[in-house]
């Protein structure tokens, strides 16, 4: 089942029962562990998060956890922004502490069945320009983060897929980005998959309002020919910054979306994720409005597509 939600634990309507979520195969979410994130150690941010994590596995979803500045990092002196020009030099410094980060929480769930994937980094590929929800990075910076957090993973967890942040900056500035970055990584490691996040894309019979972009087809195709051995993961899509866009051709969207990708790509794309769960994480239209009551008839449409 390639249907996910991404989810927020650390946002009031970001962590529903798992029995809110049946129908959905994945579910991706941050793994905040910095004091500003409210967790003074590691250690305490895996009390938060073990409980919930095995809740969600145990009723049979897939999880990803997304690991970045959030995981560590942030607040700890970095500045991002001259990080990615004038101080490049300090991800040298940076990368083997996230690393080191990443192999304890891998640890932590390695061996448990609870953690299906993780992900590293987050639109690593926005413009420095654009930055706003993301940390812009360099693709040779990034391949050497890559590298490192996938070595880190793999001593204690062989089993979990790792892949890419997700690129958005599209077919073709995202692909060459994601192509730079394979390049510039050691023979004989890779990730499991490239991240794609796909919003303005739909099916070929989406509304129209939706894909102003292009078709979905044009990131599988391009992103899939990178790594032509395994699928491509579209870790976010969804509808942004249009919370007056009535539910029903947000519906028509969602579930025109993952039904082409069934249909059309079977095997070529691992998760299809919608961002996001409820209205107020972020800018995302969500399946449940900030009352945490359902939008009908999306609510129910998504979780059955």
């Amino acid at each position: 089942n390639v249907n996910g939600m991404n989810l927020d634990l650390r946002h009031v309507r970001g962590g529903p029962a798992p029995t809110r979520l049946s129908g959905l195969g994945w579910l991706r979410l941050p793994y905040k562990a910095t004091p500003s994130q409210g967790f003074p150690s590691l250690n305490e941010a895996h009390a938060f998060y073990d409980g919930r994590l095995e809740a969600y596995a145990r009723a049979g979803f897939k999880v990803m956890l997304i690991l970045t500045h959030q995981s560590y990092g942030e607040g700890a002196g970095y500045h991002w922004p001259t990080m990615y020009a004038a101080e490049r030099g300090r991800w040298r410094e940076y990368v083997p502490r996230l690393a080191d980060v990443c192999r304890q929480i891998a640890a932590r769930y390695a061996g448990r069945n609870i953690v299906s994937a993780y992900q590293i980094w987050n639109e690593q590929d926005t413009p420095a320009s654009l930055a706003q929800a993301a940390i812009p990075i360099q693709p040779e910076d990034y391949a050497y983060m890559l590298t490192e957090c996938i070595k880190a993973i793999r001593s204690v967890d062989q089993q979990a897929k790792i892949i890419t942040g997700g690129h958005m900056s599209g077919p073709l500035n995202g692909a060459n980005y994601a192509r730079a970055t394979i390049a510039a990584m050691p023979v004989g490691i890779l990730p499991d998959g490239i991240a794609c996040h796909s919003y303005g894309r739909g099916a070929p019979d989406s509304p129209d309002r939706f894909k102003g972009y292009g078709l979905i087809d044009d990131e599988i195709n391009r992103y899939g020919s990178i790594l032509r051995n395994q699928p491509i993961w579209i870790t976010e899509y969804g509808v942004l910054d249009h919370p007056e866009i009535p539910a029903a051709e947000v519906a028509d969207y969602g579930v025109t979306f993952i039904t082409h990708l069934r249909s059309n790509f079977p095997r070529r794309v691992a998760a299809a994720i919608w961002y996001a769960w409820a209205d107020g994480m972020h800018n995302g239209y969500g399946l449940v409005d900030e009352r945490d009551q359902p939008k009908q008839p999306l609510h129910d449409r998504y979780l059955r597509a």
